[in-house]
């Protein structure tokens, strides 16, 4: 079945006991448990498993989170980290614009307004924030000496060039900047998506086109439900129908679920012939007498955009709560860090010289194990912080943290901070 031709999500969307089940941060947790088990056993395909050295990695751990954070008081991992790289906050530049806009003055609710914006920045910024590749920066010309710009990569460059997209006003149907409905985004093109990404020959982005369709798909899904996104389309209305559902605090459980209902159409086909599950995938073993047996879930980029609409929401006055359900982000940052620091030792002599496809159990595994080590991982860290008073969330476990110590490492093995595996990418996975 061709991406295109895939049902679109609607109001009255019906979805499967399989579906469910695999949409639960729960089933997340409880599949990637049950890898663990495998690898306690020794019985993983593409790994040895050495628990024993699980507390140097803690220790490691909290010494990355100290260079940066001194006192410890560390930022949830969110893509709003992004936003203020080199020390700039972006974001309160851009809330005064929509404050002072025209249609502000007017008189419709100002907190409201800016949840809607912090709403759908962060949804399109987190879908176009799969890997870039080594080779691909960004230049941030926001400041008024553009002799002067600074340059970024990788994850920090990617949430400045989407900053630059949402300002452009090429995702809104009347070119509004700070605005995002379902024409602007279907109508986006491929020119307008690289220019605002600085894409060139000389500055290839990894999936390209894939982050476009991306975008297409999440423009055909907001605009077949209006009871959601309002008549106009608005992408940031989600925000209201979170909070009609669950009012305040907002439950991050049911946000998390709501979320993969409505964005399962968007992604690719991961499993031939399957209803639209998402980032799920095979694994023989898993999950036996439950529905959707044989097939772990990650999620990684609804779980991210959740990370970090929970930031954006927090920061224009909204409470939640179920905060703890979500897990470690299966990427290869955090799972960089257990194959450098020897946690996982890959099967194979020539695994840093293979290329993987993200089916490949070298994969699964690796993703599976991320989750359920890192869930073993905080505990220990917690208590060696017990005497400080501090005890860190895993939202903080992961910035101060996992994924920075395993960006640490991977830039001391290589100069372009290359993973320490191999992947196949299409630019909507990692």
């Amino acid at each position: 079945m061709n991406q295109t031709d895939r049902p679109a999500a609607n109001d009255n969307t019906a979805y499967s006991d399989v579906q469910l089940h695999l949409w639960r941060a729960d089933t997340i947790r409880s599949r990637c448990r049950e890898v663990l088990e495998i690898a306690r056993r020794g019985d993983l395909i593409g790994y040895e498993y050495f628990p024993e050295k699980l507390p140097a990695v803690a220790d490691y751990v909290i010494e990355v989170a100290r260079d940066n954070y001194p006192d410890l008081e560390v930022p949830p991992h969110s893509r709003w980290r992004h936003f203020s790289a080199g020390g700039v906050d972006r974001w309160a530049g851009i809330a005064q614009k929509i404050t002072d806009s025209p249609a502000q003055k007017k008189g419709s609710n100002e907190s409201s307004e800016l949840q809607r914006s912090a709403t759908e920045l962060t949804m399109v910024s987190v879908l176009l924030d799969a890997g870039a590749g080594a080779d691909w920066r960004y230049r941030d010309y926001s400041t008024n000496d553009k002799s002067a710009a600074d340059t970024y990569s990788r994850s920090e460059g990617l949430g400045l060039a989407s900053l630059d997209l949402y300002g452009s006003g090429y995702l809104s149907s009347i070119r509004k900047p700070y605005h995002i409905d379902a024409s602007g985004l279907t109508s986006l093109s491929l020119e307008q998506l690289a220019e605002c990404f600085q894409v060139s020959d000389d500055n290839p982005l990894i999936g390209l086109e894939a982050r476009l369709s991306l975008l297409h798909q999440l423009g055909r899904m907001v605009a077949t439900c209006p009871a959601i996104f309002g008549r106009e389309g608005r992408l940031g209305r989600l925000v209201d129908y979170l909070k009609s559902m669950t009012q305040e605090p907002l439950s991050i459980d049911v946000a998390f679920q709501e979320l993969l209902k409505l964005l399962a159409v968007i992604w690719p086909e991961r499993i031939p012939g399957e209803v639209p599950l998402g980032d799920v995938w095979e694994y023989p073993g898993v999950g036996k007498n439950e529905p959707g047996a044989n097939l772990i879930p990650f999620h990684k980029l609804t779980q991210w955009m959740l990370y970090s609409l929970t930031e954006a929401w927090h920061l224009t006055g909204i409470t939640t709560t179920d905060d703890h359900v979500l897990t470690a982000l299966a990427e290869y940052r955090n799972g960089g860090l257990l194959l450098d620091m020897g946690v996982l030792k890959p099967r194979r002599e020539d695994f840093s010289q293979l290329e993987f496809n993200p089916a490949d159990p070298e994969v699964v595994e690796l993703r599976a194990m991320t989750v359920a080590v890192i869930d073993e991982l905080s505990p220990l860290i917690n208590e060696r912080l017990t005497g400080l008073g501090i005890k860190l969330s895993q939202a903080q476990i992961l910035e101060g943290g996992t994924w920075t110590a395993g960006r640490r490492l991977a830039f001391a093995r290589t100069p372009n901070g290359d993973p320490p595996i191999k992947y196949r990418a299409d630019g909507t996975l990692f």
